[in-house]
């Protein structure tokens, strides 16, 4: 909690500290956002082999501490030479801001969302606002980026005053973030998972991207560079937005939506 100087009444600093951080914890949601199924892999038997394999990797994902966020787990043991048909891959991706029992409720909502969304699918990608679930037959690799159901969802209020001024502003902001990622990647830390704000103006926009841990620095770059930058008028005019694919997602509004 921040100090307060002067002579303001300790009821009164404590007061206003509460309503700090009621007003914050209203902009953290776990919101549905996105699903995709994939149904060119087909949809698995219930109580054949394929469903008790993902109960067994889902279980043992339940049992990991997620402490940084990020599982990647199958049936199979690497290297994965040959991967047959019941095969199983989860992968599970929190928010930066969301790790260890917060990135385990938010895997428990995701599953739920997408039993009922995509129901028996064998594969299939789920987004929330704090977690991403992606079930599949196959292993994406290390390096490959999955640009699968990209997205961009733009806040429904429109910008006041400058706009143009404003977007190139966003725009300073966005190659700030991008070059924070690329050196995160460079530097080897991990998770990818970068956060900003700036001021425009009067207003204060808040920004966060953040890549799955399979891919490389570079290719979390790549993925978030080719996400943003060829969708240029995505949020145009827009006080917020959002970009999600199966590697990589980015936000930017004008409120703070992340834990500090």
């Amino acid at each position: 909690m921040p100090l307060i100087f002067g002579s303001v009444p300790i009821l009164a600093a404590v007061a206003i500290q509460l309503l700090i951080s009621s007003v914050s914890s209203l902009n953290i949601t776990n919101e549905y956002l996105h699903h995709a199924c994939n149904n060119t892999q087909g949809k698995y038997v219930p109580g054949g082999v394929f469903e008790k394999n993902l109960n067994i990797v889902l279980k043992n994902i339940s049992t990991f501490d997620l402490r940084n966020g990020y599982a990647l787990e199958s049936n199979m043991d690497r290297p994965y030479k040959f991967i047959p048909p019941a095969a199983v891959f989860v992968m599970l991706q929190c928010r930066g801001d969301s790790y260890g029992p917060k990135c385990h409720s938010c895997l428990a909502k995701a599953l739920s969302g997408l039993r009922k969304k995509c129901p028996r699918n064998r594969a299939a990608t789920i987004w929330y606002d704090q977690c991403t679930l992606d079930i599949a037959t196959y292993n994406s690799g290390d390096t490959r980026i999955l640009y699968d159901n990209y997205l961009c969802m733009e806040n429904p209020k429109d910008l006041s005053g400058d706009t143009e001024m404003f977007d190139k502003k966003k725009s300073a902001f966005t190659k700030k973030l991008l070059s924070e990622v690329k050196k995160l990647g460079k530097d080897g830390k991990r998770p990818v998972y970068a956060t900003g704000e700036m001021m425009i103006e009067r207003k204060k926009l808040y920004g966060m991207m953040q890549c799955t841990d399979e891919l490389s620095g570079n290719g979390c770059f790549v993925c978030l560079d080719w996400l943003i930058n060829e969708r240029p008028f995505c949020g145009h005019e827009k006080q917020g937005v959002r970009y999600l694919c199966r590697s990589c997602n980015a936000r930017f509004e004008l409120y703070p939506f992340l834990r500090t």
